[in-house]
């Protein structure tokens, strides 16, 4: 029973919104491109564990959550929680192709193409293991205690593993339903009330995680962003403000609201707050009070005295 699906996917539409805005010539267009690409492939691989789950049942009572993300001593994401009267199962999806080794001190994952290079990434182990004990404790604070295992699953067809972590197994998406109905189940922890009920205060205790904004998070300095409205039918930035709307230049296209998603991309890659003179400078205005018109028409956060000093935030959790 699944009873959680998987939330957009905002790590890669802030990359996406990032590369748009980014000059061809910024040094830091190239490796953007990369983690697009990384996250997209990631994505891919989410969704063949997903499909996992949709075609395969299991002979007892078990419930599926995917992409949780809760905070105990630390905040954390799980991309698959499988939970059962007897035990609980942390799957860690990675899609990476090639000859993987699994290395430990220091602990990194090593993967070799086909051309022979390279390239070294985090081990999936530490990852699985913070998540281990932060569900653990968090399961603790609840009063529940039941064994959790915590599996690496390599979701792209062409790998190879050469050398194996020491910690957790790693296994192929496809072999996912043989290694859960493998483990045990002697003993029961938890009753079926009960595990629908702590599914349901996982799902209630979720928190969507937004990593913005895009900027700070990269070290990119905000003012090497392409500034301008940006038209959605020809992807020309600098759309002119008239009374009948947003006008581009380059197809003649109208679009009334085409503010609204520049003024989210400033939260998404710039910061947490803007006030008129960044919303003027970012949509490319000239005037106080259009950009004042602009701002208190779509219900952001308020904070000020005076026109002069008023700022205006976003609330991720309502808007998102």
């Amino acid at each position: 029973m699944i009873v959680k699906t998987r939330s957009q996917e905002y790590g890669l539409i802030g990359l996406q919104l990032l590369d748009r805005r980014l000059p061809t010539t910024h040094e830091m267009k190239e490796l953007i491109h990369s983690k697009m690409h990384m996250a997209r492939a990631g994505i891919r691989g989410e969704v063949k564990v997903d499909e996992i789950f949709q075609k395969y049942s299991f002979p007892f009572e078990y419930v599926v959550l995917h992409d949780v993300c809760l905070e105990s001593y630390g905040k954390f994401q799980i991309d698959t929680l499988f939970l059962t009267e007897h035990f609980i199962v942390i799957l860690e999806s990675k899609n990476i192709g090639g000859k993987l080794r699994f290395k430990q001190n220091p602990a990194q994952l090593e993967r070799e193409n086909d051309e022979g290079k390279i390239d070294v990434f985090e081990n999936p182990e530490v990852q699985v293991e913070r998540n281990t004990y932060l569900l653990d404790e968090w399961l603790r604070l609840k009063g529940v205690k039941i064994p959790i295992y915590g599996v690496i699953v390599l979701t792209n067809s062409k790998v190879m593993v050469v050398e194996s972590p020491e910690n957790y197994p790693t296994i192929l998406h496809s072999t996912i339903p043989v290694f859960i109905r493998n483990i045990s189940r002697e003993k029961m922890y938890l009753q079926l009330d009960e595990i629908h009920r702590l599914a349901k205060e996982i799902v209630a205790s979720h928190q969507t995680y937004f990593p913005y904004p895009m900027c700070g998070r990269w070290g990119i300095n905000p003012q090497d962003l392409l500034t301008g409205v940006l038209c959605e039918k020809c992807d020309t930035l600098g759309m002119v403000k008239r009374k009948n709307g947003w006008n581009c230049s380059g197809c003649g296209y109208v679009d009334r609201l085409a503010h609204e998603k520049t003024i989210r991309e400033w939260f998404v890659l710039i910061g947490e707050s803007i006030n008129n003179r960044q919303c003027r400078y970012f949509l490319q205005l000239d005037s106080f009070q259009t950009a004042s018109r602009i701002l208190n028409s779509m219900g952001l956060f308020r904070e000020g005295t005076s026109k002069s000093n008023t700022i205006y935030k976003w609330n991720w959790d309502e808007k998102s």
